[in-house]
């Protein structure tokens, strides 16, 4: 199902982003085991992410976020690419209580702060990092990382709902970003813009839907896309790492520990190999 909307509101003067990233949430809540608070705090990073993915430009882009705190709330990695293939961890899976967004401030303390590292492929990586703003939550945050990492000024609202038995039953994203030309009147229209009302209208209807008749539709951009959580680790990947590892190293840890052991953190996924994978691998080349 397509869950992203990227499109142009206001006579071409705003980017508009909706996605509705409930199933993309839901699949890293129960790889990860989430309670509800740690869901709500990890889908927020998530849903946020999947906008800054779907502003990739290169086919081979990246981007990824590292988010940390010394408070409850541990530290939050997510990373996703162009194809709009999220994935992601937070340190603290067990959170209690419920989390809404006039207390999520206490997960991060007084200093959180993000990092975002973006690859368009092109030339070497960009990095910008800055620190929690002095009020406000992950919205507010990502508000702050753009104003002075890439001098953007963006309204962005993310949302995530749980049954209170650890199961995401809604979460998304709902972005507005003034283009550098956009004159004054149209910025005051994207202050008056009801984000967390769209998320709301996005519980009932698509965002294609949603967006239509919010702002109606443009034919100048009118993108639509796949968001899914998916890792890229697989034992088949993880071989190649291994032989780049070389043969005495790796039997050397299989005399020590019975297996090479990789733990993935972003899909909580654990793999093993042994002395005859080993000579699978090595024997083969000799």
């Amino acid at each position: 199902m397509k869950n992203v909307l990227r499109t142009l509101v206001y006579d071409n003067q705003v980017s508009l982003t909706l996605a509705d990233t409930t199933a993309l949430v839901r699949e890293g809540a129960r790889l990860h085991t989430l309670s509800d608070a740690s869901a709500y705090l990890f889908g927020k990073a998530l849903s946020a992410m999947t906008f800054m993915s779907a502003c990739l430009k290169g086919e081979t882009g990246e981007i990824s976020l590292s988010l940390k705190t010394s408070g409850v709330g541990g530290e939050i990695a997510v990373s996703g690419n162009r194809a709009l293939f999220m994935r992601g961890y937070i340190e603290n899976t067990d959170l209690d209580g419920e989390l809404t967004e006039k207390t999520e401030r206490t997960a991060f303390a007084d200093d959180g702060s993000l990092t975002i590292i973006r690859n368009d492929g092109y030339s070497r990586p960009f990095v910008g990092a800055c620190a929690f703003p002095a009020e406000g939550g992950l919205d507010e945050a990502f508000e702050e990382y753009f104003r002075i990492s890439e001098q953007l000024p963006t309204r962005i609202a993310t949302t995530v709902k749980t049954d209170g038995e650890g199961n995401v039953v809604f979460a998304g994203v709902a972005v507005l970003q003034p283009l550098p030309f956009a004159d004054e009147k149209t910025l005051q229209k994207v202050n008056g813009v009801d984000l967390d009302g769209l998320l709301c209208e996005m519980k009932k209807q698509s965002v294609a839907e949603v967006a239509e008749r919010t702002f109606g539709k443009t034919e100048t951009v009118w993108e639509t896309r796949t968001a899914q959580y998916k890792c890229n680790c697989s034992r088949q990947y993880l071989t190649r790492v291994l032989v780049s590892l070389g043969e005495e190293q790796m039997r050397s840890i299989i005399r020590e520990d019975g297996a090479v052991r990789i733990h993935c953190h972003y899909c909580n996924s654990d793999y093993a190999f042994t002395d005859n994978d080993a000579d699978e691998l090595f024997l083969k080349k000799k």
